[in-house]
């Protein structure tokens, strides 16, 4: 199989403190109103970075929250510099300033299993996954509550039970009533449900089989990337109804091995992609495929002393992010 190798430039280099800690929690790479974000913890404190358009930085706009109690939360920014956490037993919609506007209480996760939050499309509701009120209700409950007050404005069932959950906003005209939502049950089951909201309603749809979850990336276009848990196969949809291609590993890969981490759109032309022998090990390599078929181009190759992980964040501008600790490092192809 040939490709060929394709040098990585820097472009910027930030520090967002506590990152290195937070990295791999459902909530560390979020999209949210058109614009991909990073949460980190330090401390008491929820620390989240808004990426900027301008590539030769990383972060166009900071934010900074205390949050006292447990840690087993799920954070996301909301409209007007608050932010909604997805606690053990509740919601909570903070104000900039830290203080509360409202707490939504329900029943608590058990261990293993936990919730998720993230503005509506219009930006006055908050949609949050939340355990149902009687434990012998079959499955998890996804409410639109109002961003102003927590009132509920509507309620779907989920499929999944004692689950973990993620959302992410699509970019571009898709995000106008769209958000996915992964609801992962258990080690093999990742559903990817697209949800549409309306403030006074919730409509849920299965994309895909059980085990390929959405991977947070998507264009403008609408095109998004799913990926099945084991990394042995690569799927692009340009609508939830339209699988356009699907790479299997085994086929478009070389040297047995598999996709990792969060692939996704460098550009409209490529996939950035980690690979490696093990989806559950960070040492991988990173690999360039064609935005379209999704068959390998290139392989990145960096400067000396860059640890490349499974960790990296393409944003769709033609750069992406890698990590190493609370240091946050801006790429381009040179």
């Amino acid at each position: 199989m040939e490709y060929e190798a394709v040098p990585a430039q820097l472009t910027a280099t930030q520090e967002l403190p506590g990152l290195g800690s937070a990295l791999g929690r459902l909530d560390s790479f979020l999209v949210r109103d058109g614009a991909h974000w990073i949460v980190a913890r330090d401390g008491a404190r929820v620390e989240a970075g808004r990426l900027s358009k301008d590539t030769s930085t990383v972060f166009g706009v900071r934010h900074s929250w205390r949050l006292p109690g447990p840690d087993r939360v799920y954070a996301t920014p909301v409209p007007g510099g608050g932010l909604a956490v997805s606690g053990i037993d509740s919601v909570t919609l903070h104000e900039a300033d830290g203080s509360i506007r409202w707490t939504f209480p329900h029943p608590a996760w058990p261990s293993g299993a936990h919730g998720a939050c993230a503005p509506d499309p219009a930006g006055t509701a908050l949609l949050a996954v939340v355990r149902p009120a009687l434990d012998t209700d079959p499955t998890e409950v996804l409410l639109n509550l109002d961003l102003a007050t927590g009132t509920v404005l509507a309620a779907a069932e989920l499929p999944t039970r004692w689950g973990t959950y993620e959302f992410q906003q699509p970019i571009g005209p898709a995000a106008a009533q769209e958000v996915f939502l992964n609801a992962a049950q258990g080690q093999e089951e990742a559903y990817s449900l697209l949800v549409t909201a309306t403030r006074e309603h919730l409509a849920i749809t299965q994309v895909g089989d059980h085990d390929e979850p959405f991977t947070g990336s998507s264009l403008p276009s609408g095109a998004f990337l799913t990926l099945a848990v084991a990394g042995e196969e690569l799927t692009r949809y340009d609508t939830p109804a339209r699988r356009r291609t699907a790479a299997k590993a085994a086929v478009v890969l070389p040297d047995e091995l598999v996709f990792m981490g969060q692939p996704g759109f460098l550009d409209d032309e490529r996939v950035l992609a980690a690979v490696g022998e093990d989806p559950w090990e960070e040492e991988c390599r990173h690999a360039l495929l064609g935005a379209d078929d999704l068959r390998l181009r290139a392989e990145v190759t960096y400067p000396p002393g860059i640890e490349v992980t499974d960790r990296t964040l393409p944003l769709g501008d033609g750069t992406w992010l890698t990590f190493d600790g609370d240091t946050v490092r801006r790429w381009r192809t040179g």
